[in-house]
């Protein structure tokens, strides 16, 4: 049984590129050192047999198992070609202990006949078994190293194998990684995967065993997508059997079902080659640092899913509202694109309809308010310029109060209906500019240019009177000196 969570379309102006730099690094590892150690080491077994090496050293390992009291690891690797199979060689590889005494000749000392022709059969197999990069680098639970518990999530164990994770990476790598940032993702991404090795790290596993793949840090991945959207409902995609569907649902119903599966997984298939107690502790470690995440932050998601959850929200809102404008309820859609706007001042398409449905409706405070809005936000967006005007000579029509803007806002807004062909609206804020803040630069020019623009509409009685404020108050400016016909 398979199910994934489905994000978003990814936004391909803001690349994921942690999730992209781990999918890289990891088809690299495989197909630049990885893809053909099957190769390698079988031209290293093959060797250590060909040169005698298996029969000196095998049966001195068998029997320093025996004198350990290992009789359980014993009894498996007798039953596998008496003792002499590839899994031994890898168990006693495994042994750090054993190789150590075997390197320093306390196994095979130099009075011993076959001493010599072992040493020189046990240079070419090390010297060929050190160029399998799988066996070199991988988690080996009975001897592991920190080089080998960061490696081992690179690595994979064939071609399937990559490209079945890295898929899964990038699908639920790239939501989490823009939710939670990069360096963020990759720190969890990487602390998910050495919290994965903990089961063959305190489980005692057999000596011949060595572990890899990115499955189980992505596991930690799909915990975190799920407890960071937390009940929010989510599109999930599954797979059982043959059936495959999707499915909206809360997103961390599915959190117990992974867990429940991979432990019945690993029950029902004991001798499975898939680690599937390295996919539960990833689940549980994905879950621990993203229940941490939130918990610092009082509870609430990551700061992006918080904002993709009132784009939806607001999204709902603003269809309601054009329900209830399409069905001529315009109180109801005014109000309701009052709250919109609230939210999202700076939404000039929220604000038009504010203003568009607020001058069908009754109530004449919501649509001075409503008024005042589309002024305010004119000057910074030109599509709202027309009802701006139509707002502006309302409140001087009804000498209602106007919005509280910086002169610079003002003068933008009269340049801008200059540029629309408004001169009336334009004329009318300019003379009110002149009289409470004559000392701006800029009014020169705009006099000058609503004369010419009243001029060829022509109203030559208003392009006089802009002209006229243009000398009595500007006379010493180029645009005083200006020709006017």
């Amino acid at each position: 049984m398979l199910i994934l969570p489905l994000p978003a379309q990814p936004d391909w102006r803001r690349p994921p590129w942690v999730t992209l730099l781990l999918i890289v690094a990891c088809c690299v590892i495989y197909f630049g050192c990885q893809y053909h150690d099957d190769a390698r080491r079988t031209r290293a077994f093959e060797h250590y047999h060909a040169a005698g090496v298996a029969e000196i050293e095998l049966p001195r390992y068998l029997a320093e198992l025996e004198r350990r009291g290992e009789q359980a690891l014993l009894t498996e690797l007798r039953a596998d070609g008496d003792g002499l199979s590839p899994r031994t060689l890898m168990a006693l590889q495994g042994d750090p202990d054993f190789l150590q005494r075997l390197g320093t000749d306390q196994v095979i000392g130099p009075a011993m006949p076959e001493y010599a022709a072992w040493r020189a059969g046990r240079a070419g197999f090390d010297r060929l078994y050190r160029q399998v990069f799988t066996d070199r680098f991988a988690l080996r639970p009975a001897a592991p190293t920190p080089l080998a518990a960061l490696m081992h999530m690179f690595m994979h164990g064939s071609v399937d194998h990559l490209l079945g994770n890295m898929a899964i990476l990038f699908i639920v790598g790239y939501t989490v990684e823009v939710a939670l940032g990069g360096g963020v993702f990759l720190l969890f991404y990487l602390i998910a995967g050495f919290g994965a090795a903990i089961p063959d790290l305190i489980g005692g596993a057999p000596r011949y065993s060595v572990s890899l793949g990115a499955s189980g840090a992505i596991a930690g991945v799909m915990a975190m997508f799920v407890v960071l959207y937390g009940l929010r409902r989510i599109r999930f995609f599954y797979w059982f059997v043959v059936y495959f569907n999707t499915m909206k649902a809360p997103a961390l119903i599915v959190l117990p079902v992974w867990l429940l599966t991979e432990l019945w997984m690993k029950l029902s298939a004991p001798e499975s080659h898939v680690n599937y107690m390295a996919h539960f502790a990833g689940l549980l470690s994905g879950t621990a640092l993203a229940a941490v995440y939130r918990f610092r932050r009082k509870g609430r998601s990551a700061a992006r899913i918080e904002s993709d959850d009132a784009a939806v929200r607001s999204l709902a809102q603003q269809r309601q509202a054009e329900r209830w404008a399409a069905d001529l309820q315009f109180d109801k859609a005014a109000t309701a694109y009052a709250k919109l706007v609230q939210q999202h001042p700076a939404n000039a398409e929220f604000v038009a309809a504010y203003y568009r449905t607020a001058r069908l409706q009754a109530d004449p405070a919501l649509r001075r308010q409503a008024g005042l809005t589309v002024i305010g936000l004119a000057p910074a967006e030109p599509a709202l310029r027309p009802a701006a005007a139509e707002a502006w000579q309302a409140a001087l029509a009804q000498r209602s109060a106007l919005p509280k803007l910086a002169v610079s806002q003002w003068l933008r807004l009269a340049a801008g209906w200059l540029d629309d062909g408004d001169a009336d609206s334009a004329g009318r804020l300019l003379q009110m500019l002149v009289q409470r803040a004559p000392a701006q630069p800029a009014l020169p020019v705009l006099l000058y240019r609503a004369g010419k623009l009243f001029r060829r509409k022509g109203d030559v009685a208003r392009a006089d009177a802009c002209w006229q404020l243009l000398t009595q108050h500007y006379p010493e400016s180029d645009e005083a000196r200006l020709p006017r016909y």
